[in-house]
């Protein structure tokens, strides 16, 4: 087994109140008979034009942390355990977080180009070789190679890199099939643009192409 170096080639709360009352104050008179009055008018319902955060049950909040995340008087949203309310207070992926991306799964045809994997009829022996951003200096590791297995699984041979580096650079694989003399090559090098939505959801399923029909990461937070 190896690792490639190649330039890979692309695939594609604190509560804050919303407003005041209308300065009718707590007791003034009615002036009907000298009746006090009740505790004052009810504040003003949140909205865009006196909450600059979220609104939260018709209260304003400040619209900046993880269970309250929003701007412009809109429905505060809860971000997910991946998440971070942002600074420009939407939920989104905290640059600095630590993630593990690893090959679990893939489906591999069943012949070479027509020909058999191996001498005897057996299917491939699959491996995924890694090259994880950053760019400048690529993380490259791979997968142990799956004996006789056209649905291979893994859970091991990942890579551990920075959100900000996945969500910026491309992530680069491959995938070869493991023999005595030479390894075939399943695909050649493969690339793709790792989303924000992706690492949310933890996880996402590539089509394949060449004898890789298709392929799943799955994303980790540490």
């Amino acid at each position: 087994m190896r690792f490639a170096n190649w330039a890979a080639a692309a695939l594609t709360i604190t509560f804050v109140a919303c407003g005041g009352g209308d300065g009718g104050g707590t007791g003034s008179t009615n002036g009907s008979g000298g009746d006090s009055g009740g505790s004052g008018s009810t504040g003003a319902s949140c909205s865009s034009s006196n909450c600059a955060g979220c609104c939260f049950n018709g209260q304003c909040q400040p619209g900046n942390t993880a269970s309250a995340c929003g701007k412009n008087g809109e429905t505060c949203s809860a971000c997910n355990a991946s998440q971070i309310c942002k600074t420009a207070q939407t939920c989104g992926i905290d640059p600095d977080s630590t993630w593990i991306v690893q090959p679990v799964s893939a489906v591999i045809t069943a012949k070479n180009n027509g020909t058999d994997w191996d001498g005897d009829g057996s299917p491939a022996d699959p491996y995924v070789v890694l090259n994880c951003p950053p760019v400048s200096a690529p993380i490259a590791t791979e997968t142990p190679y799956v004996q006789d297995d056209a649905t291979p699984a893994w859970s091991s041979g990942g890579c551990a890199t920075k959100a900000s580096a996945l969500l910026s650079g491309q992530f680069a694989f491959q995938l070869f099939d493991d023999d005595l003399a030479s390894d075939d090559t399943i695909t050649g090098p493969l690339a793709y643009q790792f989303t924000d939505a992706d690492l949310s959801s933890g996880g996402v399923q590539l089509s394949g192409t060449e004898a890789l029909t298709s392929i799943t990461f799955q994303l980790t937070k540490q």
